[in-house]
């Protein structure tokens, strides 16, 4: 039996490499040099059946390819990285729809297509009009639930050594190629291209015969005479005509970073927080990989402990401006401002002053007076976020949200991902508010059942320290 193969370009591939190859016996293809090096694999240029990459700057990766290989990888991450967050999108990229104009939005250039199953799609360009036909595919997914995926009415249809794409008349090389290859592959490229149909020659095609090539092209053709057969079949109504690939974004919170910083260390010795120094800023990541080279000569945990200073006394030193950037999963991250910082040794202290009589207190359903003050409490890898509502020195109410553990990233933000669990205190009396968004999550295999459990039992400890009147509310990951 041939195995899957997957090619991998992120922050995190040795460990993504050594995870995936010794528990799924998937084969590595496309390998980077340090890759080719690190795990002592020859070169090969196959096509790949899973890519994975990062995406958010390196918050996360997606994971893009067949639904059973997908589905294979991200049951992997629920067992071995358990407090990663899975979303997996019930549209497929690459797949080819029916669909229906149903707005044009002239002045933004963009109309929005009913591709059927109550989904619609954004398509770039406002030359159509409402109730109009159109045969569209998937080209982008979006993260959060709101967005809209994009789609274009350019149909390709990728192959193993080559990318057809209907009714154009062109031949195209990869980049990544020495201009030998490129100048070899654009003349066979030409010989071999279709009536009616672009070529796009892949990488991999560099070590494919030129009889494997023609077989590829000759199975592409098919595809796109299948689907003019289907379109022509298929009724008015929108809806799917060919299928696509699976793509399942991965969001990898702090203890997800230090799980898979461990796997990497059991490769090439590395230095703690890894991961979360090369996820921080773009600029960080060559520091990080020069600091790795020289831990085997020096002490690696005191490089990242003054790596870590070196960013606190930059982006978080006291009096300096903090921001927050809140994902909710549901809708793309908030940014806002949050306060002036200051530290109770490793605890951040975010104070804020209002200014106006305008707007009411989060929560708390208490009208903002001038002169009030919000003092927020977080810590690094802390699930909870609390926050105290004071006016003239006297405590109005406070709440404790539970989050995904703290982070602190580039430019003096907080971030996490909101879960949807709220306690308010006001009076003395504590409310409690459950979204549903941690069942809604579990039922659709977004987190696995281990993490819900512990995010209730993280909800009720912060009830049980509210209710005994705690100063500081920091409930840490383990």
């Amino acid at each position: 039996m041939v195995s899957p193969t997957f090619r991998v370009r992120s922050i995190y591939d040795v460990a993504l490499i050594k995870l995936v190859s010794e528990n799924l016996n998937f084969e590595l293809v496309q390998p980077l040099s340090e890759q080719l090096s690190l795990f002592k694999i020859e070169e090969k240029l196959a096509p790949y059946d899973i890519e994975i990459q990062d995406i958010l700057g390196g918050y996360g990766i997606s994971i893009e390819g067949d639904e059973e290989y997908v589905s294979s990888i991200t049951a992997l991450f629920h067992k071995q990285i358990p407090n990663s967050i899975i979303l997996q999108h019930p549209i497929q990229l690459h797949a080819v729809y029916n669909g229906k104009v149903v707005h044009v939005n002239s002045e933004k250039n963009l109309s929005v297509i009913d591709i059927g199953e109550n989904v619609n799609a954004i398509l770039f360009g406002s030359s159509f009009h409402r109730g109009q036909k159109v045969v569209v595919q998937i080209k982008q997914l979006n993260i959060f639930e709101d967005q809209l995926p994009v789609c274009s009415t350019v149909i390709h249809f990728p192959g193993q050594s080559v990318i057809l794409e209907r009714y154009a008349n062109f031949v195209r090389v990869s980049r990544k190629l020495p201009k030998e290859d490129r100048d070899k592959l654009f003349e066979l490229g030409k010989n071999l291209r279709p009536q009616d149909h672009g070529l796009i020659m892949r990488t991999s095609a560099t070590k494919a015969p030129q009889e494997a090539i023609q077989a590829d092209i000759d199975q592409l053709v098919q595809r796109a005479e299948e689907l003019d057969l289907l379109i022509s079949g298929s009724s008015y109504g929108p809806g799917i005509l060919q299928a696509g690939q699976t793509v399942a974004h991965v969001l990898l919170v702090k203890d997800a970073k230090e799980r898979l910083t461990e796997i990497r260390n059991k490769v090439i010795p590395t230095i703690p927080m890894y991961h979360w120094f090369m996820a921080y800023s773009q600029e960080l990541k060559l520091t990080t990989t020069f600091a790795e080279r020289i831990a085997e000569d020096l002490d690696g945990s005191k490089i990242s402990t003054i790596l870590k200073d070196i960013i606190l006394d930059n982006d978080f030193s006291d009096n300096s401006i903090m921001y927050l950037q809140e994902y909710k999963l549901t809708s793309p991250p908030q940014e806002r401002i949050l306060g002036q910082l200051s530290w109770s040794d490793d605890v951040l202290i975010i104070k804020r002053s209002f200014r106006s009589s305008r707007g009411v207190h989060y929560s708390l359903d208490i009208d903002i007076s001038q002169g009030d003050t919000s003092s927020i409490i977080a810590k690094e890898n802390s699930w909870s976020l609390h926050m105290k509502i004071l006016r003239d020195d006297n405590l109005l109410g406070e709440t404790v949200k539970i989050v995904t553990p703290i982070e602190l990233c580039s430019g003096g933000k907080l971030r996490y991902i909101d879960l949807g669990l709220l306690l308010v205190k006001k009076e003395e009396e504590i409310k409690t508010i459950d979204e549903g968004l941690i069942d809604h999550l579990t039922d659709k295999g977004i987190i696995s059942t281990q993490l819900k459990e512990k995010i209730y039992l993280i909800f009720e400890e912060c009830q049980k320290q509210l209710s005994a009147g705690e100063e500081h509310i920091l409930v840490m990951s383990e």
